[in-house]
């Protein structure tokens, strides 16, 4: 890893996608006070319009020159899932410290292949699990990991809307295609499986099912069902869809010995001690403006297909991201932070691959699958 003094300048960052990395990473990256210096994409008409519209001042679509500018100390890696490995791997053999959106691997050996290269290398690694500052989860974990339902004993996850419902609706290319890692199931399954470990603990077997509730013209499943177990007793199931018709539907709930805590429609988090219920308040430092971002910037990136145009109102995202990115940040600058959540690592990366290996392997033989626990404490 290069030796530079970063404690009396902004840290210059690239972030590699021009989709996801646009709308969220890089708003989130300058509320945290990073320097978002140059835009990275595939197509160079796309990406240069793109970094107009978000006030990137460079656009690239070579990256090795990127990774060799000495004014970039980090890079953020928002492309498809199936493109991460190489990405990541030729950041990190740069010396450049890395935060890697979710979906972290589409398998596990290149998860641990990236994992043990950032380890080796020396650099700051990150995965994109934003959720884990989401007012509501952080509250929600915090709950359970101080006691107040007991030991947790069933957990229920249920997310289901409409976004792409239906043969009208379009996706990105990339996510209409199994073979490309697309899907819901691949986009969603690694967010709710860091949920769950953070906050109940690690996962031990496996049950899951996948399909579309709403025909499409391709062939990647809009929905999915898992049944699980944890290492210290629990049971769950997990159903997320966004192929169906009607209203949202959004239900997290964890019951324990002592109690339940779950969150309301509203985003409230609720514990019932077994005599009487109360309200979690949120941390007021997670609760804040949600987006400084122009609407002409979502307006040069948002696609014409109905996920990407979805997702281009999803300004929610931008404050938990942003509050990721400056853990990232403190990471880098050798700050130590103590406050929960803790930053989200590659380390984090492979045990959710690990999770999420198990439930593909399940989806394909139709039986319960075993989670390697070897690779998660490695």
């Amino acid at each position: 890893m290069k030796d530079v003094n970063t404690q009396n300048r902004s840290l210059g960052v690239a972030v590699v996608g021009t989709g996801w990395g646009c709308l969220t990473h890089v708003p989130a990256l300058r509320a945290a006070g990073f320097d978002v210096r140059t835009l990275v994409g595939t197509d160079p008409e796309r990406t240069s319009q793109r970094a107009i519209a978000s006030d990137v001042p460079h656009a690239s679509t070579d990256l090795d020159r990127v990774l060799a500018d000495a004014s970039i100390d980090a890079v953020v890696v928002a492309t498809p899932p199936e493109t991460h490995v190489d990405v990541v791997l030729a950041a990190v053999a740069a010396g450049k410290h890395v935060l890697c959106e979710k979906p972290f691997a589409t398998t596990l050996t290149d998860a641990i292949r990236m994992r043990d290269a950032a380890r080796s290398n020396g650099v700051v690694h990150a995965v994109g699990h934003e959720f884990r500052w989401q007012p509501h989860m952080a509250a929600t974990a915090q709950a359970i990991r101080s006691g107040a339902i007991g030991d947790p004993t069933l957990v229920t996850h249920v997310r289901i809307n409409g976004i792409i419902a239906g043969p009208q609706a379009s996706a990105p290319g990339w996510f209409q295609k199994k073979e490309n890692f697309g899907g819901w199931p691949n986009a969603e399954i690694q967010h709710v499986v860091d949920e769950i470990r953070m906050s109940v603990g690690e996962f031990a077997t496996v049950t899951a099912m996948e399909g579309q509730v709403t025909k499409h013209d391709w062939d990647a499943p809009e929905t999915f069902l898992v049944q699980f177990t944890t290492v210290d007793g629990a049971m769950g199931t997990i159903q997320s869809s966004i192929g169906a018709y009607g209203p949202m539907v959004n239900l997290q709930r964890v019951t324990g010995t002592a109690g339940s805590v779950w969150t309301a429609m509203d985003g409230t988090v609720m514990v019932h001690d077994g005599t009487s219920e109360r309200i979690v308040e949120p941390r007021a430092d997670l609760v804040g403006d949600p987006s400084d971002m122009p609407t002409r910037q979502a307006e040069g990136i948002a696609s014409s297909n109905t996920l990407s145009a979805a997702l281009s109102g999803a300004t929610r995202f931008i404050r938990p991201t942003q509050l990721l990115h400056e853990a990232f940040r403190d990471r880098i600058l050798g700050r130590e932070r103590t406050e929960w959540p803790p930053l989200p690592t590659f380390d984090d990366g492979v045990a959710n691959t690990a999770v999420h290996a198990a439930i593909r392997r399940s989806v394909e033989t139709s039986l319960p699958q075993t989670v390697d626990a070897a690779v998660v404490v490695a």
